[in-house]
C-alpha cells in the first residue's frame, strides 16, 4: 500500500509517501514508516520517522512523533513576533516536544514498543534547522547548483542494522541539530531504505541520476 499527498503553498511545494514493504504484506504488518508535513504564513515543518521492525507498535510511534514534531514546531514558530527565531529556543523546543511524545506514549506501554528515528527540518524566512536522531538521511540542494549540497548523515550503531530511537533512555545525546544556509532550498529528507539508492556513500553525496529526475517529475506534476 502507497500513501502519497501533495500540496502547493505559497512558495512552499512538498511530496511525501510511505509504502508497506513486501514483508510487511506478507505478513500483514502495518507500514512502520511515518511522514509529516505542516506549513503556514512561510514557516514550514517536515519530518520522516522511521519505525523499528522490532517494535510492537513503533507505526504508532513513528505517527505520534512526526505528528508532534510538526504540529508544535509550527506553532511555536508562527507564535514568536520576530522574523529570526534564536536557534536554542528553537531547539529547547524540540527538545521539549520529544520528552512530551515520549510521557504520552509511555502512558499507552512500554516505550520500548514505540521506537523510531527521526529525519526533520524547520524552514523559516531564510533560516533552516535540521535535526536528525539515528539513521535516515537528509540533503538539502541549492537550486542554482546541485552540485553544491549538504547532507546529515544516519549515525548507525555499535552493530549491522542498528540504529538509535527517541524511545532510549539516552536520546537526548544522539539528537543532531545543525543550521544550514538559506541558499538550501530543495530538501529530501528519507528513511534508510530509500538512502540505500537515493545517495551514494564514502563519501555521502546524493545521486543525481536518481534524485534530478525524480525533482523534475515531482516540479512539473505537483
Amino acid at each position: 500500500m502507497t500513501q502519497t499527498t501533495s500540496k502547493r503553498a505559497q512558495t512552499v511545494h512538498f511530496v511525501g509517501a510511505a509504502v508497506r514493504g513486501q514483508g510487511h504484506l506478507k505478513t500483514n504488518q502495518p507500514c512502520q514508516d511515518a511522514w509529516q508535513v505542516a506549513s503556514d504564513a512561510g514557516a514550514t515543518v517536515a519530518c520522516v520517522c522511521d519505525g523499528a521492525g522490532s517494535a510492537k507498535h513503533s507505526d504508532q510511534g513513528a505517527k505520534k512523533l512526526s505528528q508532534m514534531v510538526c504540529d508544535n514546531l509550527l506553532n511555536y514558530v508562527l507564535a514568536q513576533p520576530s522574523a529570526v527565531i534564536a536557534e536554542p529556543e528553537l531547539v529547547n523546543q524540540l527538545f521539549d516536544t520529544l520528552a512530551q511524545c515520549r510521557k504520552a506514549l509511555a502512558n499507552q506501554g512500554p516505550l520500548n514498543d514505540y521506537h523510531a528515528t527521526l529525519c526533520g527540518l524547520v524552514q523559516h524566512q531564510q533560516q533552516n534547522l535540521v535535526f536528525h536522531l539515528g539513521d535516515g538521511l537528509i540533503i538539502g540542494i541549492n537550486p542554482d547548483d546541485w552540485q553544491d549540497f549538504i547532507i546529515s548523515e544516519p549515525e548507525n550503531g555499535e552493530f549491522a542494522e542498528t540504529t538509535y530511537f527517541f524511545t532510549l533512555d539516552d536520546w537526548q545525546s544522539h539528537l543532531r541539530v545543525m543550521c544550514a544556509p538559506a541558499r538550501y532550498k530543495i530538501w529530501f529528507l528519507m528513511s534508510d531504505g530509500c538512502a540505500s539508492f537515493a545517495a551514494k556513500t564514502h563519501p555521502y553525496a546524493p545521486d543525481l541520476k536518481f534524485l534530478k529526475p525524480v525533482h523534475s517529475y515531482l516540479a512539473r506534476v505537483c
